[in-house]
């Protein structure tokens, strides 16, 4: 017979109000599911808030609809990396081509990267020197604070120009505003190269390790860079989806176009998603979230230990409650139901200021990262996170409250009547 609502009712206010008789002993076991459900918001707050840095940091290097082909300069044979010789020489002919013969290229660009020494005045400082064409700005998260990029026509021509990124204009301007840079002249790997644009900070700035970058035209490589071991560059052509869903499509068909112009293309050729760089980030910070969530989860095993205790004490020692209790019409499955929601009780109790006490330590866990590591790392309350942490602390206060309540609702009343 299932129990009405009101009885029901009645049931968890006299198991609540049995709790409020023992206030120690009530403390002392919802002390245990609170450690173990602030340990576990803790460590989901900070699992989440490096999983959302990983993501911010991809998604700004790199948009996650852009599919990459680059050639294969070396292979790694008998223990050690070895020059290839005979690699593919990709043009803007090619880029071109794979952006009209392959479905759903929204664009395509060539770039090549490399090393520069970057000089003004007295100051030297080494950079990475990425080259391409205008359409360079559209593939990555370039946000010009000042000044502007290099257009189609300053690519083509290859013109002395350069931009550079926030970190590297606060280095050479000194003292002076990183923006005030727009419109001079500074030596990239000895050649002079008019600044005609600064990047805004991005937020991920590091003090102990800044990382430097100048952009140019790529017709500029033969000026700017020293030439390569094989004789000959190898620039890569990065190609934009319209959407992530066509992603799938541009990398089969940009596996098509190669299969078409070089026999054992992947010997030669490196095809990159970067969604799927994305993925397998999320999935290595998932599978350790799992695995210390795991570990954390133990416990909350503990604290469900000490419940179990309290309650199998609560029922030696009202003993004679029950009885009477059952003399007066309650049945064993209101028993049962008074002692599961204590039990329920003393776990949402931890769960709740297990929440509080949880994030904040994974607030103060962040901020040491932030200081100690300089990566803005922030905790983040997902409400996934929160309804993990309160359905496992009800889970364990119904487990572990199960056998007392069966122990008591299974009394005979004229056995714990004549109880002393």
């Amino acid at each position: 017979m299932r129990a009405e609502p009101g009885i029901l009712l009645s049931n968890i206010r006299v198991g609540v109000d049995a709790l409020r008789m023992h206030p120690l002993r009530t403390a002392l076991s919802v002390l245990g599911v609170l450690i173990g459900s602030a340990a576990l918001i803790a460590t989901l707050a900070v699992s989440d808030g490096m999983m959302r840095y990983a993501r911010e940091r991809i998604l700004r290097d790199t948009a996650v609809q852009v599919v990459t082909l680059s050639p294969r300069t070396s292979r790694f044979q008998d223990g050690e990396w070895v020059p290839v010789h005979e690699y593919p020489t990709f043009d803007a002919a090619d880029a071109e081509a794979l952006a009209s013969q392959v479905p759903g290229v929204e664009a395509a660009t060539l770039t090549l990267g490399g090393r520069a020494q970057v000089a003004l005045g007295g100051v030297r400082r080494r950079a990475a020197l990425v080259l391409g064409s205008a359409g360079l700005v559209d593939f990555q998260t370039i946000d010009v604070a000042a000044g502007r990029f290099f257009v189609e026509a300053e690519a083509a021509r290859g013109s002395p120009v350069v931009v550079i990124n926030h970190a590297l204009a606060a280095e050479l301007a000194a003292a002076r505003s990183p923006q005030s840079l727009v419109g001079r002249a500074i030596r990239v790997n000895g050649r002079t190269r008019t600044v005609i644009g600064v990047l805004a900070a991005t937020g991920f700035e590091d003090p102990d390790e800044p990382a430097f970058a100048v952009y140019a035209p790529i017709r500029a490589a033969a000026a700017l860079l020293p030439p390569p071991a094989g004789g000959r560059f190898a620039p890569a052509i990065q190609l934009r989806a319209r959407s992530m869903e066509a992603v799938e499509g541009v990398r089969d068909g940009a596996a098509d176009w190669l299969s078409r112009r070089y026999a054992r293309w992947p010997e030669r050729v490196r095809l990159s998603v970067a969604l799927e760089e994305l993925e397998k980030v999320e999935q290595g910070f998932l599978l350790m979230k799992l695995f210390i969530g795991a570990l954390v989860g133990i416990s909350l095993v503990v604290g469900g230990i000490g419940i179990m205790n309290v309650l199998l004490a609560a029922v030696a020692e009202r003993t004679r409650e029950i009885g009477i209790r059952k003399s007066v019409g309650a049945r064993g499955a209101d028993i049962h139901a008074q002692f599961l929601a204590e039990s329920i009780a003393i776990a949402l109790s931890g769960a709740a200021a297990g929440l509080v006490l949880g994030f904040l330590g994974a607030l103060v866990v962040t901020a040491v990262f932030r200081a100690w590591v300089h990566a803005p790392v922030h905790a983040v309350l997902a409400p996934g996170s929160i309804l993990v942490a309160t359905a496992s602390s009800a889970a364990v206060g119904l487990v572990f409250g199960t056998y007392p309540a069966r122990r008591a609702a299974r009394l005979s009343p004229i056995a714990a009547l004549s109880h002393e």
